[in-house]
This record gives C-alpha cells, sequence and structure tokens, in this order.
C-alpha cells in the first residue's frame, strides 16, 4: 500500500512539473507566423506540382527544414530571434529550391496544346486568257454598189461586236455589207481579262460606162462620141492619183476571138484618146478586153447588142 501511495505521489509530481515546463514554451510572434505561412504555402504548391516524384530530395529536406524551423520558433531561447531567423531563412531557402526543381520538370510534363493550323493558302485564279480576234473580206474590194463578205473569229471571247453601226455579233460568224466608200471594219472581242482588236479595210472602187457607138468591126472614135468621152475625162479627173482601166466589151456578133481582139483595139483607143489628151498619165493607165464575155443586155435584140458594144472606166482595184 505504501509502495501504490508513492508511485500515485510520484505521478502527479511528475505531471505538474511536465505541465510546468509545457506552459513555458515560446509564442511565434505574427511576422513569423506569416513568413512561417509563406513557406508551406511554397511546399504546398510543390506538392501539387508533383515534388515527391520531380524533387524527392529537395522536397524532403524543405519539410525538414520547416519543421525544425517552427520547433525552434516555439522553443524558449534565450534569445529567440537569433535562433529563429537562422531557421526561417534556411526553411525559406529550402522551399524555394524545391519549387525551382520541381517547376521546369511539372512544365515538361504537360500536354502543350498543338499549334493552331496554319491559315490555308488562298491561290487566286489565273488570269483569263487574253482574247484574240480576226477579220477578213472576200472580195478583198467592191466597186461601189458592190458588196463583200466579212468572216471573222474569235478566242477566248466572251463577247464581240463590229463597228459602222453593225453592233453585237456572234463568236463567229459572216455578214454581207455594201460599204459606199472605203471602210474600216474593226471587230472588238472581249472577256474580263481585257478587249482584243481586229481591222479589215475594204476599199471601194468608183467606175463609169461609155457607150460609145463604134461602128461595127471598128474601133475607132468618132466625132459624135466626143460628147461621151468627156464622161471619161470627168472620171480621171475626180481621180487624179488613182490608176485607171479600161476595159472593152463588143456584143455577140462575130467569132468570140475575134471579139475579145476587137474589145481590146475599142479600149485601148479610149486610153490613148485620154493619155493624148492630157488627162492622164499613161503609167496610170491601162487597157484590157473582155469580148463578149460580159454583156449587159441582151445580144438578140439590136437595142442590147447596142449597150453591150461599151467601153468601161474605173479605178484600178487590184
Amino acid at each position: 500500500m505504501r509502495n501504490q501511495r508513492f508511485y500515485l505521489c510520484m505521478t502527479v509530481l511528475l505531471a505538474v512539473l511536465l505541465a510546468a515546463g509545457c506552459a513555458r514554451n515560446r509564442q511565434m510572434t505574427q511576422p513569423e507566423k506569416d513568413q512561417m505561412a509563406t513557406i508551406s504555402a511554397k511546399i504546398a504548391k510543390a506538392e501539387k506540382m508533383d515534388a515527391k516524384e520531380c524533387a524527392p530530395v529537395e522536397y524532403a529536406y524543405a519539410l525538414a527544414e520547416r519543421d525544425e524551423a517552427l520547433h525552434e520558433a516555439t522553443e524558449p531561447w534565450e534569445d529567440p530571434p537569433k535562433y529563429v531567423a537562422k531557421h526561417f531563412a534556411s526553411a525559406n531557402k529550402a522551399a524555394d529550391d524545391l519549387l525551382n526543381k520541381t517547376t521546369p520538370c511539372w512544365e515538361a510534363k504537360q500536354v502543350k496544346a498543338a499549334p493552331p493550323p496554319p491559315k490555308p493558302v488562298v491561290v487566286p485564279p489565273p488570269p483569263p486568257m487574253a482574247p484574240a480576234a480576226t477579220i477578213l473580206a472576200e472580195p478583198k474590194y467592191v466597186y461601189e454598189g458592190k458588196c463583200t463578205k466579212l468572216t471573222w473569229s474569235t478566242q477566248n471571247a466572251t463577247s464581240a461586236e463590229i463597228d459602222q453601226g453593225i453592233g453585237s455579233v456572234g463568236l463567229s460568224g459572216t455578214k454581207e455589207v455594201c460599204p459606199k466608200e472605203t471602210t474600216k471594219y474593226t471587230i472588238t472581242a472581249t472577256n474580263p481579262g481585257g478587249p482584243a482588236k481586229a481591222v479589215v479595210e475594204v476599199p471601194v472602187f468608183h467606175r463609169t460606162t461609155l457607150y460609145i457607138n463604134f461602128d461595127t468591126n471598128k474601133a475607132d472614135i468618132r466625132k459624135a462620141d466626143l460628147k461621151e468621152l468627156q464622161t471619161a475625162i470627168d472620171f480621171v479627173k475626180r481621180y487624179p492619183d488613182t490608176k485607171i482601166v479600161v476595159v472593152g466589151h463588143t456584143d455577140s456578133t462575130g467569132p468570140d476571138a475575134y471579139n475579145q481582139k476587137l474589145s481590146e483595139r475599142r479600149a485601148d483607143a479610149v486610153k490613148k484618146y485620154l493619155v493624148d489628151s492630157g488627162h492622164v498619165k499613161a503609167d496610170m493607165i491601162t487597157a484590157e478586153g473582155r469580148g463578149e464575155a460580159e454583156p449587159i443586155a441582151d445580144n438578140k435584140t439590136k437595142e442590147g447588142r447596142a449597150k453591150n458594144r461599151r467601153v468601161e472606166i474605173s479605178e484600178h482595184g487590184k
């Protein structure tokens, strides 16, 4: 019984002594609490970034330094700031080292978002091929009152038009025209790339007909025909710089070969008259015969045969 009382007394005494010792633990100041919170936050941040795997040594060291600093901050040192500041500085550095080691390791593990795909390259459509056009006339020249046929074609065109009042036309085609004077016809072919032009000139030559009453089988110019020849003089005066052609014709009386020669003599007679009268230079006028090949009236009648015995004078269209 005495032993039990002794142990009970010793237990109470020890509890009192322990209680007295704990009561003497130091309380951290508010700046120290704030500094400890900062250190713990750094360690917590590292833990979220897999500090145990990325920096196991630094992680263990940072925990130990933090716990050591906390322990030393609550010990009843005779000069607490001297020891506490030292341990807090060491714990803070350990936390920084942990973050410096953990952060690049964590970032390397992250799946980086793929860069946005490059913008598609928009290739502009090639410019349209330039259009082209051609235009021709057949016959290439006409005498007044006669017509010619225009023929045209285009390439790479969407529309076409011809001037001189013709207007819009198909991309290829033909058209008869009867110009009164020498005329240029211009076709314009167009597409989005622009226009293209082509030009053809249709010369219009003039002529007059002389009805000279040549005697049958004769090519002599009579005085009675001088009035009719004045028409030829007026004609060559109207076109002083143009070459003139004189064409003789006959009726169907007589053989073809004979009439051919006779038409040539009649044309030569008119040519000679115009040259000798000084109205046209010899190198500006030619003469030819067509015999009975081109009648303009009925050779079965007297009146018709008279009309066929004629001479035509025209600008040289060749």
